[in-house]
């Protein structure tokens, strides 16, 4: 056989060194077109599909760990935080599922690099994974003091966060998957927020019924009066008389009937009169506020008087009056929250003073509040009214009168009785009606209550002086 020359030699050892370098890589490729993967995978990656066979009991994960890599041929490099001991039992596994599993099953993972892998506590991993990246956000309608407060819930513990209320700016430093779900946040809560005009009126609506029912007898002797009791020169005997008085002026609101008879002459005035006396109802506006406030804030209604009184102080011998004030009258606290479909969420928080009367305590004359509160959350329509009540409070006072001994007897003491009721029922009702408002225009009453307010400024005029001297 002839010799081979140096130079074919050559060639030939340059060919079958190729064909050796690049057989793991055509059998690792043929395995990612089975799983129908096209790329050609990395030395390290190819090494990952090396079927190992380990067994172990209670062993030391640092040896598991080097005895893997020793069988994979590749390099590992171990965090100090991956501890304890693997009992596990593997047969021609794959190097990468073999990690996966016996690391998981501890709390652990991997990351592959380029050239190495390194073993970590899961969270490690997850943080450091990600590069970093940071984003400038240009708070427009939302508070940027309280968009910060809720970004530090959910920045990861390598990102950081810093802004500018001032400017409104924001500026975040975090991992991709954050600063993407931050954005999403941003877009969300930085809109226009819409605004609730609130309108309350609050009535006191007071119920007074009187009733005076019964005989009331008067009985006398040269009589110089008629039955209206106005003087009389004559006589009128026997007499009956009745009547009804309605209220004709704003001042008076009861309603009298009455049935009146007797004998009436110069010497004898035998008088029975029957009466009965009731009062209506009369409701009185307190107040009508309105107010336009964002959503999800709290409008605030305060209307009240300032009721002084001296409150003392002793201490040994020495006597301190201090002037104190106790404030009565209507506060209320509404907060809005507007819904996805329109409607509106109400917290509704209102409290009422009514000085019922005034003590006197050591020479004080203190005022006694009565106070009524509500605290309430309700769902209504956009300009829906909600109506609140049961603030009410009753008084009932009677009075009994009659003759002694004949006011007892059975069957005729009711003759010579006479009873009185005075109810007082008094209530205080709220209707509140919320307005979505989009954009805020004045309501042509509100124009012209505007157009009244409105007033010119001053005429410039100039004096003599400066007449002339612009003249000239």
């Amino acid at each position: 056989m002839k010799s081979l020359s140096k130079s074919k030699l050559l060639g030939l050892v340059t060919i079958l060194a190729l064909v050796i370098g690049t057989y793991p890589a055509a059998i690792a490729e043929d395995e990612m077109e089975d799983t129908g993967q096209k790329e050609v995978l990395t030395t390290l990656e190819q090494r990952m599909l090396k079927k190992i066979s380990i067994d172990f009991r209670n062993t030391p994960i640092e040896d598991v760990i080097r005895i893997m890599a020793e069988q994979a041929d590749v390099d590992i490099v171990k965090s100090p935080q991956v501890i304890g001991n693997v009992t596990a039992t593997l047969t021609n596994v794959p190097l990468g599922e073999a990690l996966d599993n016996v690391l998981a099953a501890h709390g652990y993972g991997y990351v592959t690099g380029k050239n190495m892998i390194r073993i970590a506590p899961v969270g490690e991993i997850t943080d450091k994974a990600e590069r970093l990246d940071s984003k400038i956000y240009h708070i427009t309608y939302a508070n940027v003091v309280e968009v910060e407060k809720a970004l530090k819930k959910f920045i990861s513990s390598r990102g950081s966060l810093s802004s500018n209320p001032g400017t409104s700016h924001i500026i975040v430093t975090d991992t991709e998957t954050n600063i993407k779900a931050i954005n999403t946040f941003i877009e969300e809560i930085d809109k226009i927020t819409p605004q609730v005009l609130i309108e309350a009126r609050v009535y006191d609506i007071t119920s007074r019924d009187k009733l005076d029912l019964g005989v009331e007898w008067d009985a006398g002797r040269r009589t110089t009066y008629d039955s209206a009791g106005e003087p009389i020169g004559g006589k009128t005997d026997p007499f009956i008389v009745s009547g009804f008085e309605g209220a004709t002026n704003k001042t008076q609101d009861s309603t009298l009937g009455f049935f009146r008879f007797g004998l009436l002459n110069d010497s004898i005035d035998i008088d029975v009169q029957l009466r009965a006396e009731e009062e209506n109802i009369d409701a009185k506006l307190l107040a009508n506020p309105r107010i336009l406030v964002l959503d999800n804030e709290t409008a605030f209604f305060d209307i009240v008087t300032e009721h002084p009184y001296i409150e003392r102080t002793i201490s040994g011998n020495i006597i301190t009056e201090t002037v104190k004030f106790k404030l009565v009258g209507i506060k209320m606290e509404v907060t809005p929250h507007v819904t996805r479909e329109g409607m509106l969420r109400l917290h509704i928080a209102p409290e009422f003073g009514v000085v019922v009367t005034r003590v006197l305590v050591a020479s004080s004359d203190v005022p006694v509040v009565d106070t009524r509160k509500i605290n309430t959350i309700a769902l209504v329509q956009d300009n829906q009214t909600v109506v609140l009540g049961g603030l009410r409070k009753k008084e009932v006072s009677k009075q009994a009168n009659k003759v002694p001994l004949l006011g007892d007897l059975p069957l005729v003491g009711g003759l010579f009785k006479f009873e009185g009721e005075d109810t007082s029922v008094n209530e205080l009702v709220v209707f509140i009606t919320p307005h979505i408002i989009k954009h805020p225009v004045l309501s042509e009453s509100e124009q012209q209550a505007y157009e009244v307010t409105k007033f010119s400024g001053p005429d410039i005029r100039l004096t003599r002086a400066e007449e002339k001297e612009s003249e000239e």
